[in-house]
């Protein structure tokens, strides 16, 4: 039965490009995180990937892509470790994991995930196929909180509905103690508090959820 038009496959020398393209932005996530979009040189970038800066524009348009790029990078690293995390969890535990997991990343993946947290305003910047990646990185994650918190029952929708709420939650105290610490105010926002006040309420709705799935 024929299913429609297939997309076109990725020739070899595409497919080594966008390797080269990947390896390129992961190269240029610590001046990025640091320095921030605006700031980062195109010159320094390339020094930090071992390449001029007219090598490092064969690869990519302008600056603007590279960043892109490195969002989308940095987006496929932290949700395929939360994804292992949070996989074979039960209900509340997932939560937890969730919380665990990002405490992990922002430790082992620090540039990634500040490029992460940079990235919601400069999304405007990436393409489609950009977006695309990031998007269903997202999508894979949710999807493993979902089952996770749904079980034994399996993901539903509410499941799914607190699995986005638990990131976005989560997610928006990061955002906002590294968009205090870039804008350069003096003491440190309570983070841990914070998380642990969200962390208890999430747990709470998730056992709720899971004495009704009974």
């Amino acid at each position: 039965m024929d299913s429609g038009p297939r997309p076109p496959r990725e020739s070899p020398i595409d497919r080594r490009r966008d390797q080269r393209r990947a390896a390129v932005a992961r190269a240029c996530l610590d001046r990025l995180a640091l320095e921030g979009y605006a700031d980062a040189r195109l010159e320094a970038l390339a020094t930090d990937a071992g390449l001029s800066r007219q090598n490092l524009l064969f690869y990519f348009r302008d600056k603007s892509d590279l960043w892109a790029e490195s969002a989308a990078c940095a987006a496929e690293d932290i949700f395929r470790v939360l994804t292992r995390l949070v996989a074979g969890e039960a209900g509340p535990a997932a939560i937890r994991a969730t919380r665990r997991g990002l405490d992990e990343v922002s430790r082992v993946l620090p540039s990634a995930f500040a490029v992460l947290l940079d990235s919601a305003a400069t999304a405007s910047r990436a393409s489609a196929p950009q977006q695309q990646r990031a998007t269903d990185a997202q999508s894979t994650f949710l999807a493993a909180l979902s089952s996770s918190v749904g079980f034994p029952s399996g993901p539903t929708e509410p499941s799914a509905q607190l699995s986005r709420l638990t990131w976005l939650t989560l997610l928006a105290h990061h955002r906002e103690a590294r968009a205090h610490e870039r804008s350069g105010l003096t003491g440190g926002l309570p983070l841990a508090a914070d998380l642990d006040y969200a962390e208890v309420h999430l747990v709470a709705m998730a056992r709720a959820l899971s004495t009704r799935g009974r």
